[in-house]
């Protein structure tokens, strides 16, 4: 098996090839991102009656924004090196989900800990279940990968 990324042309090709499919992955991640920029760019966010139950579960909004940042950077980063591979990598994928699962869900706890009804229940929990079918999808992509013909 070739392992070698594409190159030139055949890069762009392969990540729009790969692109439509999985643009979901690409938002959840660039939201992973920029919802760390807005608790970074915000202070006191924290001592909002909305976000009580975030200040049991972080120190700071600093602590948490700079954590989804990283974790949005990193899910960028698996994104594009699985795009750039010839042979995909869906494990990368599922792990990038079950993370992203993980945040949404945990997210959903601390407003719902803090006993404010606002709009994020109509957002959040939606994100976590859209993390079970992006999982869902690589491990799919990953059950492809393994029965592929070795043409």
């Amino acid at each position: 098996m070739n392992q070698m990324p594409h190159a030139g042309p055949g890069l762009w090709i392969q990540i729009q090839h790969r692109f439509g499919p999985r643009m979901m992955e690409w938002f959840m991640a660039f939201h992973t991102a920029m919802f760390g920029v807005v608790l970074l760019i915000t202070p006191d966010l924290f001592a909002q009656p909305a976000w009580a139950g975030f200040r049991s579960l972080f120190p700071s909004e600093a602590s948490l924004g700079w954590f989804m940042v990283l974790l949005g950077a990193a899910r960028i980063g698996g994104l594009i090196v699985n795009g750039a591979r010839k042979h995909v990598t869906p494990m990368i994928r599922q792990v990038s989900a079950g993370v992203g699962c993980i945040i949404w869900f945990g997210i959903v706890y601390g407003f719902a800990t803090s006993g404010v009804i606002s709009t994020w229940l109509a957002i959040y929990p939606l994100f976590g279940i859209g993390e079970l079918v992006n999982i869902h999808r690589a491990a799919h992509d990953q059950g492809e990968t393994r029965h592929e013909s070795p043409l």
